[in-house]
């Protein structure tokens, strides 16, 4: 691919996310698309060939900062750590992809109707390994023992909101954008919450020393 050719397909898929996220997909133009990224509207067709395919690409480009979020989680055989590194990258990919992000749970919130199948597949089989990860914590009592899908819906809900919620957390913040210290706290916030909810009473000493360093 000519170096050209990748910076004009990177410009539509920023714009496009970017219109996207702001927009919804039936609302966005491609002619918006095309004037935000500063190429002619033709270049968009001949790159993606049509505003359907140019949204399956964007969603697309979001699934790989996912898989390797959850790779984290299964790195380390200590959950402590797993899901401490597990919910920090996810709340680092809110706060450095956050248009593709909010496109991407617009597009679950709408049921994934338009979510390509090399997208379901791939997801679902690392949903699958995360929680028999969780599952296999629990049967040797490391974790407590608490259903792993719940807890792994819980996760992804949680680390969600600065995408989901971003008017209600303007107006407790005050600010009109997270700001880096919002994201750090967002992740220490859940990661406490979610280890004092299932992490053996044994661990959670553990777990304050983790918070106290």
């Amino acid at each position: 691919m000519s170096r050209i050719r990748q910076h004009n397909q990177h410009l539509i898929l920023e714009a496009a996310s970017e219109e996207f996220a702001a927009r919804g997909f039936d609302a966005t133009q491609t002619r918006d698309i095309a004037a935000r990224a500063g190429v002619p509207k033709a270049n968009l067709y001949y790159y993606f060939h049509s505003k359907e395919n140019l949204y399956a690409k964007v969603l697309l480009g979001f699934v790989q900062p996912l898989l390797e979020a959850s790779a984290v989680l299964r790195e380390s055989d200590n959950p402590i750590a797993g899901l401490q590194a597990y919910i920090t990258a996810r709340i680092r990919i809110a706060r450095e992809h956050p248009h593709i992000a909010k496109v991407f749970s617009g597009e679950l919130l709408l049921g994934g109707r338009q979510l390509p199948q090399e997208c379901r597949d791939l997801l679902y089989a690392e949903a699958q390994r995360n929680v028999e990860c969780l599952r296999s914590w629990i049967d040797r009592g490391l974790l407590a023992p608490v259903d792993p899908e719940h807890l792994m819906l819980f996760i992804w809900s949680a680390t969600r909101t600065y995408t989901n919620l971003g008017w209600q957390m303007a107006h407790i913040t005050g600010r009109q954008a997270p700001q880096d210290e919002d994201y750090a706290m967002a992740a220490a916030t859940i990661t406490r919450l979610v280890l004092e909810g299932v992490v053996p009473e044994v661990a959670q000493t553990r777990s304050v020393l983790l918070f106290a360093t």
